[in-house]
């Protein structure tokens, strides 16, 4: 790659809005148990922290279900897929649902506050 194009791609990088970071269930769960009022608390007791965070980031469906099968085990479950509503996490399966099944649950959330 030449060197103008690099710089005109790292200019590009620069201008682009960075996305919000939120905590995955590895780097939530690695800082737990400094502050148990924390809005991560319950991650301390996920199941997840058990597993390597490349299970609840799968690529495909049978992946999805591998997490889905750990996630059903889990006692922070509704705490989990809470989180993951509140704060919009797009990726990976929180609380036993994949991104798609996060979306619906939001669709049909907003429908009912019309609907009210």
């Amino acid at each position: 790659m030449n060197r103008n194009r690099a710089t005109r791609l790292n200019s590009l990088h620069d201008d682009m809005p960075q996305q919000q970071t939120v905590p995955t269930h590895e780097s939530a769960s690695a800082s737990l148990g400094s502050d148990p009022e924390s809005v991560t608390a319950w991650m301390a007791e996920g199941t997840c922290r058990l597993y390597p965070p490349n299970k609840f980031f799968p690529s495909d469906g049978a992946g999805v279900e591998r997490a889905r099968k750990i996630c059903a085990t889990c006692p922070v479950v509704s705490e989990c897929l809470d989180y993951a509503l509140t704060h919009r996490i797009e990726h990976g399966v929180w609380g036993g649902c994949s991104e798609r099944e996060r979306r619906r649950i939001l669709k049909r959330r907003r429908l009912e506050l019309v609907a009210d």
